[in-house]
């Protein structure tokens, strides 16, 4: 405010208008507070779906006016204005067509991508037009860029929930072909995918994220809900819309992890913060229904989610945990190369001690960790891999007895 008074009044001086952002003119008390009001300037608030007209000030305000975001011919014109060089070629046209269905630029952010790509001085092809976009997209501190680590042949799942997992990726490829080739883009209002992956903790919920983002090369992006989610009212709110305006354009997956944190069920309105708390979620309910890309959530607690939303779901993805020869699969996949691991007796270790696979995982790096010699070959003993798996149990606080250990409960057994 204090540099937007000096302004308000040179444009006063000079016949003009200002436009600044809500945010700018925000007081303390979440209202908005014009700088200098005496001065008769005109002054234009730009604000986004999440922001309160009632926050500003009701004598002053006249009429609200909507912008819309261009659709999706207004796109594609965009595009053949911006990049002529490309548009002349078949095979260019179908790649403005792709970037047109996959981004939901305005058409500000067209021209500045392809005036980048211009001072590169590049043939601009697929891989190089989509890095541009993508650097393109900014989140801020609400999210965190997620580098996928695994692939879809690593995920160890019953064959219901692998099928559910290709699924989602067919689904997630055909997405813009059926919004706008389809023409049933209007009808669902150029919605993405919004999907929930619940099971205990250590099933595969944030792998399976990874694969789905490796597979169709997406970036992925972890949610920080320390950063969304806030104590004062509407806030939560500003940093939805922030994030899910910013998301939408940029062909991004979301991640949401322990999502019932944010998606929780609503409560009875006993005060104002209650109501304020509800208000919050059917915001997110809506908002969620018109996000263009993929929202994964992930929840241990599915019990826990609020119904309304559960049914806003495309596709609810149960991770169980493991059999035995599913375990044992796990194990082998998670050996390190390189390492000599003739000594253990993995089909022991699958059939006798049920883990999960992210508590198998970290069972084989923790036993690593204790198996170093200095000078000798690198070799995992089964007593180290034991202790490991019996940390594991201590963690989850399961009890488990020295019988399932058989042969190797004395490397368990606590010490007198």
């Amino acid at each position: 405010a204090g540099e937007a008074g000096p302004l308000m009044v040179t444009v006063w001086l000079r016949g003009a208008a200002m436009l600044l952002p809500i945010g700018r003119l925000t007081g303390p008390e979440g209202r908005v507070q014009l700088p200098v009001p005496g001065v008769p300037a005109v002054v234009f608030v730009a604000m986004t779906g999440a922001d309160r007209i009632s926050a500003l000030p009701r004598r002053e305000t006249l009429a609200k006016v909507d912008l819309p975001a261009l659709d999706h011919a207004g796109r594609l014109e965009a595009w053949r204005r911006a990049l002529p060089e490309v548009w002349a070629a078949d095979e260019g046209k179908a790649l403005l067509a792709e970037c047109t269905r996959r981004f939901g630029f305005e058409e500000a952010a067209i021209g500045r991508i392809a005036a980048a790509l211009r001072a590169l001085d590049r043939t601009i092809d697929r891989n190089l037009l989509f890095a541009a976009c993508r650097s393109d997209l900014d989140l801020g501190d609400l999210a965190q860029p997620v580098r996928p680590r695994f692939g879809l042949d690593e995920l160890m799942l019953p064959a219901r929930q692998a099928g559910q997992i290709r699924a989602l990726i067919r689904a997630l490829e055909s997405l813009g072909t059926v919004h706008s080739d389809w023409h049933l883009g209007r009808a669902w209002n150029d919605s993405g995918l919004s999907v929930l992956f619940t099971g205990p903790p250590g099933t595969g919920k944030t792998m399976a994220a990874e694969a789905i983002a490796a597979e169709v090369g997406m970036p992925l992006y972890r949610i920080d809900l320390s950063q969304v989610v806030n104590k004062y009212i509407g806030e939560t709110e500003k940093n939805l819309a922030r994030l899910f305006d910013a998301a939408d354009s940029g062909d991004a997956i979301l991640f949401f992890d322990e999502a019932d944190a944010l998606f929780g069920k609503r409560t009875e309105v006993k005060d104002a913060h209650d109501r304020y708390a509800n208000l919050e979620v059917s915001y997110l309910l809506e908002r969620m229904e018109r996000f263009r890309g993929m929202a994964i959530l992930a929840s241990n607690r599915r019990k826990d989610l609020d119904e309304a939303f559960l049914r806003r779901l495309r596709t609810i993805v149960t991770f169980p945990l493991p059999e035995a020869a599913e375990r044992l699969r796990i194990w082998l996949a998670v050996m390190p190369e390189g390492v000599d691991c003739h000594a253990l007796d993995l089909a022991f270790l699958a059939e006798r001690l049920p883990l999960s696979g992210g508590h198998i995982r970290s069972a084989v790096f923790n036993a690593c960790l204790q198996s170093v010699r200095p000078g000798e070959p690198p070799r995992l003993e089964m007593a180290e891999v034991v202790r490991a798996v019996k940390d594991e149990f201590d963690k989850l606080g399961r009890t488990v007895s020295l019988d399932q250990f058989g042969a190797y409960a004395g490397e368990v057994r606590d010490e007198p």
